[in-house]
């Protein structure tokens, strides 16, 4: 992820904002005008005290607080507009981010989503570019109307009496430094008690979780040296903590008692040599008072900052990856569905610890060389010199190592390119066919297929197909027998059917899926029949759906069931990568070769998965 600086932070950021500088004009002038009236306050302090008070001037009285409802009705009426006006940028900051990235994520190669979890994506439209705006908003408010407000009161202070001014701010600053150090300090202590709490945290976490070491070994007694030890310096460092918080308040009130009787000392000694009127006096107070807050938030900037350059690089990080190459420039109506691969080779570049089955768990002995394709090694092959031809309409079944056989179904929908060799469509390369031209003449059926938080009738015309009528859905619906379920739903199509469709079952599901490639009406079938397991009388519907989304269409399919390669025409054995035998499914069987082993452990129909 690459690191950027605050420049380059605003930079990027200014492309976005650009087309808005109209209301970041009128934010920008409504903070100075803010900014302008803090130093207007302090200034009729000064005329309260030595005109009104001291002068018992009635009529300048009547001026000054019409000066005040003047001011504070600009404040209020500046306030309203800046901070509505700057926060409505921000908010089209969000939405312009938002929507860019999201774009990005829908144009980037699927192998994005497959290596990246789902959370870092989502989190990233959503908390980051919220965040980002919301730094950006800060930012430009401390930056332009605090600064300002603390060049207005330091001009107005210096004005009034500027060696008086410069002294008191050395006291103020002396007195703000020494406070920093106790910060710092506390903050330091802070950080340290939080590592050390984690070596208890170990210590806890070793001693729970081996115990059966611990008992064994007789470690006991060291054990609970180890966690007498670590409490102890957590014990020591609290005490210090608490000693240095009690100090806190105090050094404080005496740091600030000491700043403020040394500088009414100094006024007292100016007022005495008429240098300083009280007017003056208190109007440079009162600017110090309202320093305070201004330079605190100013001072805070940089913390801000780190906050904000975190997530600009999470947003900038997303948007700054390559989208899906789309080098093709042939554009194909309706394929005829003829398929070839000459000599294909595909292997993954994968990096991680080797997992087996002995150590981990969660890796299925029975995989095989399949669990060592998830988890595998650096560079493993999946395929290797494979050269097929399918004929227009022909329902093939891929059989073997799942690896091998779902790569070959990502490499005919291009979404990922072989490592060598071609793949042809109707005699055209598959690189050199656009990629929507492609993926129009392929459908993809599977139990994981997408399910979307929308109606049944949403899901099944989804993407090009949402303008399909409702008479083309009900069909399809009929054809993929989902049409029993859905009549029994509440709202029928227009049912919701929740998040990753938490209101189906898997044979409901999968017949949505159907229904969907059916409406597609694609020359080209991609089918993945990992199906979870079902009661008879669903898997007799979801055999009739795929009957019938199989019918007339060239078909490739991930075969797990013995009634599948039956019915094909043709059963294609990969093993290593490699097609080791291709023929119907009694050819095989007659050969003798390795097929009929395979075939004894296809599942019957009705079993499931």
């Amino acid at each position: 992820m690459q690191t950027l600086t605050g420049r380059q932070l605003c930079l990027r950021l200014m492309k976005y904002i650009a087309p808005y500088w109209d209301a970041l004009t009128v934010a920008l002038t409504c903070m100075i005008a803010m900014a302008a009236t803090m130093p207007m306050l302090a200034a009729l302090v000064l005329s309260m005290m030595d005109g009104v008070i001291t002068g018992k001037n009635l009529e300048l009285m009547q001026l000054i607080l019409l000066g005040i409802i003047g001011i504070f009705t600009v404040r209020g009426v500046a306030g309203h507009i800046g901070a509505y006006t700057i926060n409505w940028l921000g908010n089209k900051l969000v939405m312009d981010l938002r929507m860019k990235m999201f774009d990005k994520l829908l144009a980037l190669p699927v192998r994005y989503c497959d290596g990246h979890a789902e959370y870092d994506s989502v989190s990233g439209i959503t908390s980051g570019t919220g965040q980002l705006a919301r730094t950006f908003t800060g930012l430009v408010t401390v930056m332009v109307k605090d600064t300002f407000t603390i060049l207005g009161l330091l001009g107005w202070m210096f004005y009034v009496d500027w060696e008086f001014s410069l002294l008191a701010l050395l006291i103020i600053s002396v007195a703000v430094l020494i406070l920093r150090l106790i910060m710092k300090r506390l903050r330091a202590m802070e950080l340290k008690a939080g590592q050390i709490t984690d070596g208890l945290s170990r210590v806890l976490k070793d001693s729970v979780e081996n115990q059966w070491v611990v008992k064994l070994h007789g470690g006991e007694k060291y054990e609970h040296e180890r966690m007498k030890e670590q409490a102890g310096e957590v014990s020591r460092l609290v005490m210090k903590q608490i000693a240095m918080a009690s100090l806190h308040v105090p050094l404080i009130q005496i740091t600030t008692a000491v700043s403020l009787g040394t500088i009414v000392y100094i006024a007292a000694q100016q007022a005495s040599a008429d240098e300083i009127t009280a007017g003056g006096f208190a109007s440079l107070v009162a600017a110090m008072l309202m320093l305070i807050a201004p330079v605190k938030r100013v001072a805070g900037v940089k913390e801000a900052l780190h906050l904000g350059l975190a997530n600009a690089e999470r947003v900038f990080w997303l948007l700054d990856q390559e989208t899906e190459p789309d080098t093709g420039t042939i554009s194909i109506e309706r394929a005829r569905g003829e398929l070839k691969l000459e000599q294909v080779s595909f292997h993954h570049h994968r990096h991680g610890r080797e997992k087996n089955s002995e150590t981990d768990p969660k890796v299925d002995p029975k995989a095989g060389s399949e669990a060592h394709l998830e988890h595998g090694a650096a560079s493993c092959f999946v395929l290797r010199d494979v050269t097929l031809t399918i004929q227009p309409g022909e329902k093939v079944a891929l059989v073997g190592l799942r690896g091998s056989t779902v790569a070959l179904a990502r490499l005919v929908a291009r979404f990922v390119n072989p490592s060598s060799g071609r793949i042809l469509l109707d005699g055209h390369d598959l690189k050199n066919l656009r990629l929507a031209s492609l993926r129009a003449n392929i459908s993809f059926v599977s139990a994981d297929t997408a399910i979307f938080n929308d109606t049944i009738a949403a899901n099944i015309a989804y993407g090009v197909m949402s303008r399909a009528t409702e008479g083309m859905v009900t069909a399809a619906a009929l054809s993929a027998h989902a049409s029993e379920f859905i009549r029994q739903m509440p709202e029928g199509l227009q049912t919701l059917v929740g998040e990753q469709g938490v209101n189906l079952d898997g044979g409901q599901r999968l017949r949505i899926a159907i229904a969907r490639a059916l409406l597609k009406n694609s020359p080209v079938l991609l089918l993945d029949e990992a199906f979870e397991t079902m009661d008879s009388e669903p898997m007799h519907h979801v055999e009739a759906a795929l009957d019938a989304v199989m019918e007339g269409r060239t078909t490739l399919v991930i075969a797990h069931r013995l009634a599948t390669v039956e019915k094909a025409d043709r059963v294609v054995l990969l093993d290593h990568g490699r097609i080791v035998e291709s023929g119907s499914h009694q050819e095989l069987l007659a050969r003798r070769g390795a097929y009929p082993a395979f075939a004894r452990r296809l599942l019957e129909p009705g079993d499931g998965r």
